[in-house]
């Protein structure tokens, strides 16, 4: 399998913990790290990328589904990814978000990755995928471009009280970062 990859990173670094290389579609690291070198632009993608190439579901995500941000009223706290409820609450929006990348990446020339967001609220079943922020390797212009033809995703998602947050709603904020390059 080539080099591309999605993989969660640290939301709050923003950056990825593990370097890209030969694996699975999806990657979760278990730790915080740094930010991997900066690697150039790539060319306009004339096959099909590997991130493309299958679904991308929690499932796939090496080392286990990674680690989620859970938002209760004004308490901030990361966590494991639980099975049920929770991975039920992210899980709906990944294929679409797959969809949306991989149709903008057929179309024009992709940065080296993309750094996506999925913000869930179960108790109103909703989730949406976004476009994080610009990261500083990136060629501005060309990174710029992609994010905005990606733009944001909503979808329904079931709804649940998750017990995490007690009787509080639970915002969830799953990061992934999307490979484009070998």
């Amino acid at each position: 399998m080539a080099s591309l990859v999605v993989r969660a990173f640290s939301l709050a670094l923003c950056g990825a913990c593990a370097t890209p290389g030969q694996g699975p579609v999806v990657l979760a690291p278990s730790v915080e790290g740094s930010a991997p070198a900066p690697r150039p632009p790539a060319p306009p993608v004339g096959g099909k990328l590997t991130a493309c190439a299958l679904p991308w579901t929690l499932e796939d995500v090496e080392g286990g589904q990674g680690r989620v941000v859970v938002v209760c009223d004004s308490e901030v706290r990361r966590q494991d990814l639980e099975p049920g409820a929770m991975a039920r609450a992210i899980e709906p929006i990944l294929e679409p978000a797959r969809q949306r990348v991989c149709a903008c990446a057929s179309r024009m020339p992709v940065p080296a990755f993309v750094d996506l967001v999925v913000t869930s609220v179960p108790d109103e079943g909703r989730a949406s995928v976004e476009v994080g922020e610009l990261d500083d390797e990136l060629d501005h212009d060309l990174a710029t471009a992609f994010m905005a033809c990606v733009g944001k995703l909503t979808t329904a998602v079931p709804r649940a009280h998750l017990p995490t947050c007690g009787p509080a709603k639970a915002t969830l904020k799953y990061p992934l970062r999307v490979d484009l390059v070998p």
